[in-house]
């Protein structure tokens, strides 16, 4: 008698582990330019950053030594390729530890842009930490269950895995269309391409991550049997980590394109005095000031030969 085929079980995994792996490469590039990029940013968002860093990579750690578990120690084993691990028991409550931290921080925003509306952002909170219960509870649920093959089988577990994905890809929806409404809302005409541009990436965000979840759902309502669906969980949680690192780092490219060259021309022939007025400097010619996108205006006396010069940066709005 042969030997039954694991391709769409432990070779789903398989695979589900090598993108998992992937994605925590992407995290890790993502998170070394958000700290070179951003080094005064809040306090509050690094370790947010680091958070959802180390909750991705312990993670990885737990279904890496799952996978060595069913494919070097136990392979050839069957009978203990049928029971399950305390490691892929407990990957699901750290992968719902990651994704609650993004989500909240997305919500957060969404809290600031509609001035602290209650009506709003409960309800999403709510379905936020329904799906992250819902992933203690399987977690809870499958350690009890000592067979891997009747993960799919366990009608609870089975209707508790339908609803994480199926609420999941709705609050990511909705959360990515209220955020657009609100930039839309709050543009400006000079801050009309920048917003845009936000509402766009707002928007691939939201559906890459809702259109994962959705893809996890279809997985587990057509092939419940393998495991498919549990290959695709295992990168679920760095689709928000990414998406967030993502928006974190975009701040930058976005405010540099909408950014026009800015200059100050003066030909009046006279003194500038700088700042207090302490040093100064003869010009008959054109002097053109513009560093890094800062504007530079000044403001000439009552005879017009000198003129005081400041630099401001103009403030764009977060991603």
């Amino acid at each position: 008698m042969s030997a039954p085929s694991m391709d769409a079980t432990y070779g789903a995994m398989y695979i589900g582990l090598l993108f998992a792996t992937f994605f925590q490469g992407v995290l890790s590039v993502q998170a070394y330019l958000y700290f070179a990029k951003f080094p005064r940013d809040p306090l509050k968002t690094k370790i947010l950053v680091i958070s959802v860093w180390l909750a991705d990579l312990l993670h990885l750690v737990l279904i890496s030594r799952a996978g060595y578990h069913y494919f070097i120690t136990e392979w050839g084993n069957t009978p203990a390729l049928m029971y399950s691990t305390e490691e892929l028991d407990l990957h699901t409550s750290i992968l719902g530890i990651a994704t609650i931290l993004c989500q909240g921080f997305f919500l957060y925003r969404i809290w600031i842009l509609s001035h602290h509306n209650l009506y709003l952002v409960l309800p999403l909170t709510a379905g936020c930490l329904t799906t992250f219960v819902l992933d203690i509870v399987i977690a809870i649920q499958v350690s009890n269950v000592p067979l891997v093959s009747s993960f799919s089988h366990f009608k609870p577990e089975g209707v508790e895995a339908i609803a994480i994905s199926s609420i999941g890809a709705g609050v990511d929806v909705i959360i990515a269309l209220v955020l657009c409404f609100y930039l839309k809302q709050g543009q400006t005409n000079h801050s009309l391409s920048l917003v845009s541009r936000i509402i766009e990436y707002t928007v691939a965000t939201g559906l890459a991550t809702s259109t994962f979840a959705i893809g996890c759902l279809i997985a587990y309502l057509i092939r419940p049997d393998t495991f498919i669906f549990i290959a695709m969980y295992f990168s679920m949680g760095r689709m928000y980590t990414n998406a967030l690192l993502a928006s974190l780092n975009a701040r930058r490219h976005l405010r540099k394109e909408n950014q026009p060259s800015s200059f100050m021309q003066a030909s009046v022939p006279g003194n500038i005095s700088f700042g207090n007025g302490t040093t100064q400097q003869s010009i008959f010619d054109t002097k053109t000031h513009g560093i890094d996108g800062n504007i530079s205006f000044g403001q000439a006396d009552e005879s017009g030969k000198h003129i005081e010069l400041h630099n401001t940066r103009p403030t764009f709005p977060d991603v």
